[in-house]
């Protein structure tokens, strides 16, 4: 809450009242639906790190391919519920396909007990919307509320200038971009990338180590770097200056492995989060090897449990080969996993079979605003 100020009528003392609450938006990419056999597929989502109210709380996101019970298998389920019971949020879905294209889907308000937030569409319809990419962009939208808080005061404070973080930013990343007063050079493969070394040392420990007096790379003003591709240390360089990746999706794996050798937790938390949105079943092997050998556990947990949860189509890949031969720890630790998810599926499957809703929830209402 901002410090309180004085009020616009005069007066000897005064009080004001703030609704605090987080509004939050997740994409979801979910590529080769048609083909989706499993049960459902999850993701998680933590809004508000930075935020003291909200810094415990974690959504996590379920989608139902063929419904949730073989009465409703005819219609796709969309899912969101929180870690916390008093959590107080609203959610609204919004489903696209790579053209950016809405389909509307229906908002579940029957009387079955299910737990979370819900939303529902025709598998035939959707699966339709999103040919012939194959591809669904899930978006949820989250308004978390907080406890209202009031503040009283009878002395005139005089309020503190706003910081300015993003001009700082966009200053730096123009001094990267213009090349101006350059003092160090990193070179890789035939390129040279030039940089400040203030900057270096201020935003990597790695390269403030590198650039102490007494190193041959302080004397010489150059470090050459033979095993990270130009492009990835380009992006590292500019994410260093201006703390921004825009080509972060298209090299997530890359970036992570770099972020974490150069000691840039922002970057590697980044990258972290694009991978757990977008686990596939043909890449997935090869993202839990990169968690597990950068120490990323929240990506390596959610690795483990897609694998789980996907196993019939993912030990049919490639990677699975690869890695049953070069990281048996890690299979075993799929393979535990597996164990785990069967007995919770069969117990889900009995619990369940007699909620859910019929082939078409009747009591529904149509989504907002169509």
């Amino acid at each position: 809450m901002a410090d309180i100020v004085g009020p616009l009528r005069p007066s000897d003392s005064w009080s004001t009242t703030e609704v605090r609450s987080l509004q939050h938006s997740h994409v979801w990419t979910i590529r080769g639906f048609s083909q989706c056999e499993c049960r459902y597929l999850e993701t998680s989502v933590k809004p508000g790190q930075n935020s003291a109210d909200s810094s415990n709380l974690t959504f996590r996101i379920r989608l139902h391919p063929q419904g949730n019970k073989e009465s409703n298998k005819d219609f796709t389920f969309f899912q969101v519920f929180c870690n916390s019971s008093t959590a107080k949020y609203r959610a609204k879905f919004a489903v696209y396909n790579s053209r950016n294209e809405e389909i509307a889907t229906t908002i579940y308000t029957g009387t079955q007990q299910l737990h979370g937030y819900f939303e529902y569409i025709r598998r035939d319809l959707l699966v339709n919307h999103i040919q012939p990419q194959d591809e669904l962009q899930l978006v949820l939208n989250l308004t978390i509320t907080f406890d209202t808080v009031t503040k009283s005061s009878q002395a005139t404070r005089t309020g503190q200038p706003e910081c300015k973080p993003a001009e700082i930013a966009k200053d730096l990343e123009t001094l990267y971009k213009d090349g101006r007063l350059t003092d160090f050079t990193i070179v890789v493969g035939d390129k040279d990338l030039p940089a400040h070394r203030a900057v270096l040392s201020a935003r990597s420990p790695m390269f403030a180590g590198m650039l102490e007096a007494h190193t041959d790379e302080s004397k010489s003003g150059r470090v050459v770097i033979p095993d990270v591709d130009y492009e990835v240390m380009q992006e590292l360089l500019f994410f260093m200056y201006s703390g921004r990746s825009p080509n972060l999706p298209q090299m997530a794996p890359e970036l992570l492995a770099a972020a974490d050798r150069f000691q840039l937790p922002g970057l590697k938390d980044m990258a972290d989060q694009v991978l757990r949105s977008n686990l596939m079943v043909d890449t997935v092997c090869r993202i839990l090897v990169l968690a597990d050998m950068h120490t990323a556990r929240e990506l390596k947990q959610d690795a483990i449990r897609f694998v789980a949860q996907n196993s019939s189509q993912v030990i049919q890949t490639e990677g699975w080969s690869e890695m049953v031969k070069q990281h048996a720890d890690l299979v075993t630790e799929v393979v535990s996993a597996i164990s785990s998810e069967q007995p919770r599926s069969q117990s889900t499957s009995t619990s369940t079979s007699g909620s859910g809703g019929g082939s078409e929830p009747s009591n529904k209402r149509s989504r907002l605003g169509n």
